[in-house]
């Protein structure tokens, strides 16, 4: 019978994060080619885009179940070969009616995966000393680094079709190689009938803790906004070409990564409610002043005011950074229910949220045609956060 290391089973739970960075986010960077393919304006392309919500509610409130039932490998790779052929064909179409129909399927995959992949962290950490969420999730923002750089470098030599078609072909390949050296320890079907959760337990079994929901909501929502905004911001309003309009989200995301990975160091020097408070506080006013002073930079010095909106960003993934991990924590830690199940459950409460807040961000851009007016709805959540992190006290 194989079997497989702590140390192996680590590093396998790291690409697996890493792997789910790069399929998600290769394509962000490249956000104002697909707006551009579809035709649309900055409000509608929002909203097409946070359909996607639609699919990941759906799966958000079944996949926990499902992942009880069958196991993390089935769900996983079921996911990933969704994904990737959702991907091969989502940019190279130029309809809008086909986009949301693949689009709320890739929500589907990319909440199926992301339940997966949190339930085995939670079921490694019994084995595996010093595994923590907030590591493995900053694994997945190095990985996400990592494809806004590269998409950056070549979105002027190669096209968007080929670009995201073979990368997440080649992730897709990766992801079954990481998943079969995990197969000894990935959590197994429930076959004991007097354990399954049956269907009519997702009305019955559903619970919403209102602090912690309420504090991941406001604490992530300006990650996801940096996500769909950021390059089209930076190359719209501040008018810088498609390679440079990448930098802010590096910045977000390198300002991310070095707050995840030294979690573990400033948790031991600081108490983590204080330190989520003053990130929340610092991140949000730091971008609303920094945008603020990108978007009064005149045209002729954009280059100042493309580096003002990194600076802007960086605060945001600084802000940002311990956030969505923490409180992904303290839920598990207050709730009796299997991980998978209740990763699901604070799943749907915060993409349902989710979806009405990029409506409200895409439309607010549109009707007062200022994207860095848009941009403060979520600066502004991420300052609300500091006052939901007393649920982390019982941490």
């Amino acid at each position: 019978m194989r079997t497989i290391s702590p140390k192996s089973e680590y590093r396998q739970l790291q690409i697996l994060f890493f792997v789910f960075a790069i399929f998600i986010m290769a394509w962000v960077p490249r956000f104002p080619e697909v707006k551009a393919n579809l035709g649309l304006s900055n409000g509608q392309f929002g909203t097409l885009i946070s359909t996607g919500t639609l699919g990941a509610l759906a799966s958000l409130f079944f996949t926990g179940h499902i992942v009880h039932k069958f196991g993390t490998k089935k769900v996983i790779l079921t996911n990933t070969v969704l994904i990737t052929l959702v991907f091969i064909s989502i940019v190279q179409t130029k309809s809008p009616a086909l986009f949301l129909v693949l689009n709320v399927a890739l929500g589907w995959g990319i909440s199926g995966y992301h339940i997966a992949a949190n339930a085995q962290a939670f079921h490694s950490m019994e084995r595996v000393k010093d595994l923590t969420i907030s590591r493995l999730h900053g694994i997945w923002a190095l990985g996400a680094l990592c494809t806004a750089i590269i998409s950056g470098l070549v979105v002027d030599r190669i096209g968007l079709a080929l670009h995201i078609g073979g990368l997440t072909v080649a992730m897709a390949l990766v992801v079954f190689a990481s998943v079969y050296k995990l197969s000894p320890v990935l959590v197994k079907a429930n076959e004991e009938k007097e354990e399954h959760l049956p269907l009519r337990t997702l009305i019955t079994s559903f619970r919403v803790d209102w602090l912690v929901s309420g504090g991941l909501l406001c604490a992530v929502f300006l990650e996801f906004s940096t996500g769909d905004w950021s390059a089209i911001f930076t190359k719209e309003r501040i008018g810088v070409s498609a390679s440079l309009a990448a930098l802010p989200y590096i910045c977000f995301t390198v300002a991310l990564i070095a707050g995840r990975l030294g979690a573990n160091r400033i948790t031991k020097r600081f108490q983590l409610y204080h330190t989520v408070r003053f990130l929340a506080l610092v991140g949000g006013f730091g971008f609303i002043a920094f945008i603020a002073l990108a978007v009064n930079t005149p045209f002729e010095h954009k280059y100042w005011a493309l580096a003002a909106t990194c600076v802007a960003f960086a605060f945001a993934g600084a802000g940002s950074s311990l956030m969505a991990p923490t409180f992904y924590t303290a839920g598990n830690r207050r709730s009796n229910l299997p991980s998978a199940v209740l990763v699901g459950q604070m799943g749907v409460v915060n993409s349902l949220a989710i979806f009405i807040l990029k409506a409200c961000v895409a439309w607010t851009a549109q009707f007062t045609g200022s994207l860095a007016i848009a941009l403060m709805i979520p600066a502004f959540m991420l300052i609300c956060a500091a006052f939901f992190a007393r649920v982390l006290k019982a941490d």
